[in-house]
């Protein structure tokens, strides 16, 4: 996943260190934090300062004091499947917890030849915590006369074979988004993979690519400053976001109404006491004022649901996906 609005050095400076313990709680959270565990991680398989850790860290802010001194762990590697392998060998008790992308639930298992958990039997969900949109952009590698998915389009069947478009990572949703994009439109844009969505969004601000599918959150801003265009986001409705920005299947193409979502977990199967006990804490976290503006902040909608909805989504998504890569014709190389 990749960079969502970094508002600054501290954050980065933060989030290099791996493991970051949070401030320091309240009087009153320091009270009640005395009858629990000492400490609690939420693992993140992916690195510091990117979407999924930014939204571990605000979830960690309001988890402190309820659950116990709450940290992120980063551990970065293999689409996610590191933290799920960390994540496996810590006691189920409440006090290891998972936070993923949707793909590792939905995508990993159609792109690996073999995978290290299986996606409906080996976790244990807790609520959904967040959602976010993908927009499709363009450069200066452009003529500044293409402006919506049309255009695009009437431009690129003039240069077949020229166009190309980035995404933060091979097999990551972005990829299969384009991907989507180009066969719903007759194209054969060639994609371009990047280690993250910085250096993508470099290229494409530099002319190097002709577009960029990202998180809607990371284009916000240079669209805003003039360095790109955003013709289309995906989902079934605007962004609030980006209400100005029209989606995919406003623009008539299809197929591309999904969104992106992130569910903290745990790895393996919790007692049920346990389990009821996290919901009711994470439930009061994410629907705190703080947490929903400081997502609101990246440009990331909140959100909070049952386990029993994470399930299902998991099983819906899981078959969207399975059509998607199997078109596209993507195998993971590990």
């Amino acid at each position: 996943m990749t960079a969502i609005n970094r508002r600054s050095a501290v954050q980065a400076a933060l989030g290099a260190t791996g493991l970051w313990a949070l401030g320091a709680m309240p009087a009153m959270a320091q009270s009640a934090a005395q009858n629990l565990p000492e400490s609690a991680r939420i693992l993140v398989g992916f690195p510091p300062g990117g979407g999924v850790d930014l939204i571990a860290r605000r979830l960690a802010e309001q988890l402190t004091g309820r659950l116990a001194r709450s940290v992120v762990d980063n551990r970065p590697g293999a689409a996610g499947r590191i933290a799920v392998d960390i994540a496996r060998q810590s006691p189920v008790d409440g006090t290891t917890l998972l936070l993923n992308p949707a793909g590792v639930w939905t995508i990993n298992p159609h792109t690996y030849k073999k995978s290290n958990y299986d996606p409906f039997k080996d976790f244990t969900a807790i609520s959904l915590v967040a959602w976010i949109d993908f927009g499709f952009a363009v450069g200066p590698a452009v003529p500044p006369d293409v402006k919506n998915i049309a255009e695009f389009a009437k431009w690129a069947k003039g240069n077949m074979g020229k166009v190309t478009y980035g995404s933060p990572a091979a097999g990551a949703p972005p990829h299969f988004v384009g991907d989507v994009l180009s066969r719903a439109l007759g194209l054969e844009m060639t994609h371009v993979p990047y280690r993250g969505g910085t250096p993508a969004l470099t290229d494409l601000i530099g002319g190097q690519i002709s577009g960029l599918v990202l998180t809607l959150g990371d284009l916000i801003q240079p669209a805003k400053a003039g360095k790109l265009r955003l013709l289309a986001s995906t989902g079934p409705a605007r962004s609030k976001f980006a209400p100005d920005v029209a989606t995919f299947a406003e623009q008539n193409v299809p197929g591309l109404d999904m969104r992106d979502w992130f569910a903290v977990c745990m790895v393996g199967a919790a007692p049920a006491d346990v389990t009821a006990r996290l919901v009711q804490m994470v439930r009061a976290a994410l629907v705190s004022p703080q947490y929903l503006q400081g997502l609101s902040t990246l440009s990331i909608e909140a959100a909070s649901s049952t386990p029993q909805e994470v399930d299902r989504l998991v099983r819906v998504d899981y078959e969207r996906w399975a059509a998607i890569v199997k078109a596209s014709g993507f195998v993971a190389d590990v």
